[in-house]
């Protein structure tokens, strides 16, 4: 027990620190490479190509994590994002700024599905909500933590070009970091599931397979306001990116401090539960934030909303694990990131779509009213699920 829990702090931090550059990479990049000499499409190319290179990675890498262990894996996300980071460091052009975006998604396409796979096997069945909230959190603190250090650095030097080449080594070099705690405190996990003996390869579940339904559909829904929610409050509210960037702050604390204990609750309630009602509360609060005219409550909606959200999150995750066997959990979380990215990827361009061309409120409708049909989804197609401590596979 004490080695489980020695190996769960060590698995946070190694996330945690891997996860430092996340959120500046996305506020950063444009201007990098605007800086270099691109423009629009190149910029939107950079974005894109790190869609799909997840996209069509992350199957045969839950493959290989099945087959060869998660240790190997994890090892590698870490190395191959501080790779990346140094290369980003060192770009001199947009030809190399898409060849470090490029490793970039390859150790994305990895980090994730061999951290859950980890972390559930880590769980004993009981906590997995629990175990996947920890996951996030982690990465939502490193996330935080690095975008503060990301400015502090950034505020030191006078040439936002050396400024951002430091602050990628700095990247690089926690992220190996990360990689050698892995290597030194994480055991692999695999082993334990080897010595299981288990003669017939389980199958994907019906359960499993309805499971994808409510994630794509809430995943392409919810990624809709990514792209517009910062045009709709310049829009409505002010300009002021210092006072826009703390709007941003609340819901950002939620995330990286209390994912964990909001995923507990399918532990103790199940799965069905916490997930319909997270996306319940973020679809009623979405679309109330078209009635909104005061900043501050709208600050406040959206960090119930992220309460929301952090809710149901975990909850799908850990269901993932629950619905397929521990033999192949890797291929299972493979699919589940795959399915979630593709609609994370379409739902951003419909929601500046509508955005642009029926009206700034409507993307905000149009997701609250599919959050809520996903959560009626949840019991339609889920109403047979039982959570009980050993996995039960549904079909």
């Amino acid at each position: 027990m004490e080695n489980s829990v020695h190996t769960k702090e060590k698995l946070q931090s190694a996330i945690m620190l891997g996860s430092f550059s996340f959120t500046m990479i996305a506020f950063m990049l444009p201007i990098y490479t605007k800086m270099l000499g691109g423009n629009a499409v190149s910029i939107g190319g950079l974005f894109s190509i790190f869609s799909i290179v997840t996209l069509l990675l992350r199957p045969f890498i839950g493959k290989g994590i099945d087959s060869y262990g998660r240790k190997k894996f994890l090892i590698a996300a870490f190395l191959i994002n501080g790779l990346a980071m140094l290369l980003f460091s060192f770009s001199s052009s947009i030809t190399h700024l898409y060849i470090s975006r490029l490793i970039q998604a390859l150790a994305s396409s990895i980090l994730w599905i061999a951290a859950y796979s980890v972390a559930m096997d880590l769980a004993d069945g009981k906590n997995r909500g629990s175990e996947i909230g920890y996951v996030d959190g982690a990465s939502s603190r490193g996330q935080l933590i690095g975008t503060f250090l990301g400015f502090i650095i950034l505020a030191e030097f006078s040439s936002l070009m050396t400024g951002l080449s430091v602050l990628f080594i700095v990247y690089a070099l926690l992220s190996f970091y990360a990689a050698y705690i892995v290597y030194k405190n994480i055991p692999e996990t695999k082993v334990s599931i080897k010595k299981q003996a288990i003669k017939t390869k389980s199958k994907l579940s019906k359960g499993y397979k309805k499971l994808l339904i409510i994630v794509f559909i809430s995943s392409f829904s919810s990624s809709m306001l990514s792209p517009i929610y910062m045009a709709f409050l310049m829009d409505r509210f002010t300009t002021n990116y210092v006072i826009l960037s703390w709007c941003f702050v609340p819901a950002a604390i939620v995330y990286a401090f209390f994912q964990q204990k909001l995923g507990g609750i399918s532990d103790k309630i199940g799965r069905t539960k916490p997930l319909a009602i997270g996306l319940i509360v973020s679809g009623i609060v979405s679309i109330s934030l078209t009635q909104v005219y005061n900043l501050f409550i709208m600050v406040i909606l959206w960090t119930i909303l992220a309460v929301g959200m952090a809710m149901a999150s975990p909850a799908e995750t850990a269901f993932v694990a629950d619905l397929t066997g521990d033999d192949i959990r890797g291929s299972s979380y493979g699919i589940y990131t795959l399915i979630e990215s593709l609609g994370a990827s379409i739902g951003p361009i419909v929601g500046g779509l509508l955005y642009e061309s029926f009206g700034q409120t409507i993307p905000f409708y149009v997701n609250g009213v599919i959050l809520l049909v996903s959560a009626i989804l949840v019991f339609v197609l889920l109403e047979n699920y039982k959570n009980k401590q050993k996995t039960e596979l549904l079909g």
